[in-house]
């Protein structure tokens, strides 16, 4: 499968809609969405163009139910792992 095809504009945007659950209120993801059709595409073409690059994973601490150091993507770089999962598990769907 070509980068064209897996990140197409409505893969993205389906991806970004199933990323944002439970995460709508947070800062990263109001930010992204405030000019959405732009990051969208902007993110397509460094994608496509493979000027792609992951970003620095945040840590953080979380305590419940024991001490654990957590470190997690930025929301843009988890949209682009979605939309890739997605449309891999698409493809094999397909095929069978």
């Amino acid at each position: 499968m070509k980068l064209e095809e897996i990140f197409t504009f409505e893969n993205l945007y389906s991806a970004y809609k199933n990323c944002r659950k439970a995460k709508q209120h947070k800062g990263e993801v109001i930010r992204f969405e405030a000019n959405l059709a732009v990051n969208l595409t902007l993110l397509r073409k460094e994608l496509v163009t493979k000027q792609y690059k992951l970003g620095k994973y945040k840590k953080f601490i979380i305590y419940e139910p024991k001490k654990r150091i957590i470190e997690a993507l930025p929301f843009k770089d988890r949209l682009v792992v979605r939309c890739f999962c997605d449309a891999c598990l698409k493809e094999k769907i397909e095929k069978n």
